[in-house]
């Protein structure tokens, strides 16, 4: 899967498509972010084995520290809730040093950051200066926007990734992205995209994954269209398909 170590891949060009780089470094088709796979270590080992390309992982700030997972919390009660269920939360909740220290020259990084703004940037850097020059390459994603803002203006190595979820988000993006130049790319809803607007997307020098991919069917139309990454719960099932390794 190339080097997952430190660095970046030369980021998108600041002109279109002809000089956009693989998220993958010397290898084409799109990069497999697995969802959800560096929430634990347990699940960062399974998605390692699986030979996913980057692991995702959901960052909660609490308490001055970030706690990877997807559910959300009730405190002061020590419950983690999703719609379909609910556990104990962690007595030492999984976080990102040991991810970092997890993923070191194994698999590329990919942060969902749920909240924080400067807080999270700074415990961003924090995380960075302490994994040292084996840290992995980090790329980050937020719906909030602004969290992204203050994580490159502390940490620009990290390739920041605007999440979109419904079309009005999409829309002011369109609107605003000819002159908001920070962005690597943008991590979209998979629904809302279509062969144009990747094209289009592509055109002004961003990358594009899409989320959340289960369906082989849709995965092989997303890179037929050249969609940058793709991030799913079958990492190697996609690879086999879609990479043929």
């Amino acid at each position: 899967m190339g080097n997952p170590g430190s660095g970046v891949a030369g980021g998108p060009g600041e002109a279109g498509r002809g000089v956009l780089p693989a998220m993958v470094e010397g290898r084409a088709g799109p990069a497999l972010i697995a969802h959800g796979g560096g929430n634990t270590a347990a699940l960062a080992g399974a998605a390692i084995a699986e030979r996913a390309d980057f692991v995702e992982v959901d960052l909660w700030l609490h308490r001055g520290r970030f706690e990877a997972r997807h559910e959300r919390a009730v405190y002061p009660l020590p419950v983690l809730f999703e719609k379909w269920y609910l556990r104990w939360a962690p007595r030492r909740p999984f976080g990102l040093a040991e991810l970092l220290e997890e993923a070191a020259g194994r698999v590329r990084v990919f942060l969902d950051l749920k909240g924080g703004a400067e807080d999270a940037a700074r415990l961003v850097r924090r995380a960075i200066d302490e994994a040292g020059p084996k840290r992995p390459r980090i790329a980050a994603s937020a719906q909030q926007w602004r969290i992204l803002r203050a994580i490159h203006a502390v940490a620009p190595e990290v390739e920041t990734f605007y999440s979109i979820d419904v079309q009005a988000k999409l829309d002011l993006f369109l609107s605003v992205s000819e002159r908001d130049r920070q962005p690597k790319g943008v991590s979209c809803r998979h629904s809302l995209l279509t062969a144009p607007l990747v094209q289009r997307l592509h055109d002004r020098g961003l990358w594009v994954v899409a989320w959340t991919v289960d369906d082989l069917d849709r995965a092989e139309s997303l890179a037929a269209w050249g969609v940058d990454g793709i991030t799913t719960h079958r990492t190697a099932e996609f690879r086999s398909a879609l990479l043929k390794l």
